[in-house]
């Protein structure tokens, strides 16, 4: 844990291990937070509150833009790259990609800080006048995912800090050393104590408490679904704000005017990247039934290229799943498939070799024809499965991808501006992309609609889930 500046170890403590996904071998054991230990860092967020917002936002953005320089500094990324991968599994350049975007996060946000503004309007009738005064809410706290620890963090308290809000988190079990990490270097690049505390252990436990306490203003929270809506439950009790992105189920359109061969790399290089473990990775592909098949042969020949492997071996190209219960569920949705008569074309099972047997490995896997009742289209696959189906026109393309609960994000890709007009307007997601998908961006609202969860991260707009509006009349 990290409390009041400073590595904060309770002398009597449960813990858990955390387990390298590639080797299954112990890389540190971490204390669970008790529940005086939550309180003990929620009081030193509340206690850090007031000088920290009290400072003017050019002020905060300073020390941010701090933090982004340090960072920067090779010695820095690559140590915290190399945690990230050991912890996690994902390959050292998408664990450097992932602390890159943090950057970027920091860089955008400190960026805003000059053009912050507020309201302001004159009454001539009355001789009055009226503005807006924007005030930070308190203790925000974020309750991390496993599979992109670090950029979510920052998605979620860069603008909470630059705004004057302090922060709590809760990093996943799965990997907390990274963010235990960023947050010392977060203190030494000038962050004052209390201002960003870590507490470490139960999600459950921490997080129903969190959600009950009345010092905790805010609360960002992903992951599953049914989690998310206990946590938004217990929140609304007390009229705490929440924003929830509860993970998806992203449908891919691929009409028959495009590029097949390079929308079928691209394809594949977004969904298998991070082992398949991303909530906007395209996990349904609906390919029009006159290109069908060469896509699905192009997707076979680019799957064939991923080296699987222990992501600090810079010939890894995919990584392990992050748990053994993760490698577990993608061999019962194979098991499914195969009942349901789906075609499995490459994968499908654990991979031989004394390198992957004490991990959680699992080989890239290509399934077609695809029953619409599966759960293959129907739940969150996290893992190295694609699903590619074929569709007869873009009107079933559509219905296809759209009959799901999710709605986080969706892609069409076409030459056809009419095509993509469709695909944009009518496509329920909270991101629609055209010929690309997962790109995103710092300064571009990210967030779903139906059960991938509500409210955005990123963006100009994310500013004021961190503030109150105050409005003052006044007249001399």
């Amino acid at each position: 844990m990290f409390i009041g500046g400073e590595k904060y170890n309770p002398i009597q403590a449960e813990t858990f291990d955390v387990i390298n996904p590639a080797t299954g071998e112990l890389i540190e054991t971490v204390s669970s937070a008790s529940s005086d230990d939550v309180e003990k860092a929620i009081q030193s967020c509340a206690d850090a509150f007031n000088p920290w917002s009290q400072k003017s936002y050019a002020e905060r953005a300073a020390v941010l833009s701090e933090i982004s320089t340090v960072l920067k500094e090779k010695e820095y990324l690559e140590k915290l790259a190399v945690t990230l991968t050991k912890e996690q599994g994902k390959p050292l350049t998408e664990s450097r990609r992932e602390i890159e975007g943090v950057i970027g996060v920091i860089d955008y946000f400190t960026g805003l800080s000059s053009s912050l503004h507020t309201d302001f309007f004159e009454n001539k009738n009355n001789q009055s006048y009226s503005f807006t005064l924007k005030k930070p809410l308190g203790v925000c706290v974020s309750i991390l995912p496993w599979n992109m620890p670090t950029l979510i963090l920052s998605w979620q308290m860069i603008p909470a800090l630059l705004t004057g809000n302090t922060c709590l988190v809760k990093p996943s079990s799965v990997c907390p050393l990274t963010i235990l990490e960023l947050a010392a270097l977060f203190h030494q690049a000038g962050l004052p104590a209390g201002v960003f505390n870590v507490v470490t252990g139960s999600g459950e436990k921490i997080g129903s408490q969190l959600a009950a306490s009345p010092a905790v203003r805010k609360i960002s929270f992903t992951g599953s679904v049914d989690a998310g809506r206990s946590i938004g439950v217990e929140a609304a009790k007390y009229n705490k704000r929440v924003t929830l992105e509860l993970g998806g189920s992203d449908a891919m359109i691929v009409c028959d005017d495009v590029d097949i061969r390079d929308c079928a790399s691209k394809a594949v290089q977004t969904k298998f990247f991070n082992g398949g473990q991303a909530c906007i990775s395209p996990k349904r592909i609906y390919v029009f039934e006159s290109v069908f098949d060469q896509f699905v042969q192009a997707v076979l020949e680019s799957v064939s290229k991923i080296r699987l492997g222990n992501g600090l071996s810079e010939k890894t190209t995919m990584g392990p799943l992050s748990s053994a219960g993760g490698q577990k569920q993608m061999i019962e949705f194979v098991a499914s498939a195969k009942a349901e008569g789906a075609k499995i074309l490459a994968g499908g099972k654990i991979p031989e070799g004394d390198e992957f047997k004490n991990g959680y490995f699992f080989e890239p896997t290509v399934i077609t024809n695809v029953p619409p009742s599966s759960g293959l289209l129907k739940e969150e696959v996290f893992g190295p499965i694609m699903v590619i189906n074929p569709v007869s026109d873009l009107d079933e393309a559509i219905f296809e991808a759209n009959h799901s609960d999710f709605g986080l994000g969706a892609s069409i890709w076409t030459n056809d501006i009419r095509r993509a007009k469709r695909g944009f307007e009518e496509l329920e997601a909270g991101i629609v992309w055209v010929n690309q998908h997962t790109k995103v961006l710092p300064e571009l609202p990210f967030g779903g609609v139906k059960d991938s969860g509500f409210g955005r991260e990123n963006g100009y707009e994310s500013l004021n889930d961190y503030l109150e509006t105050k409005t003052v009349v006044f007249k001399f």
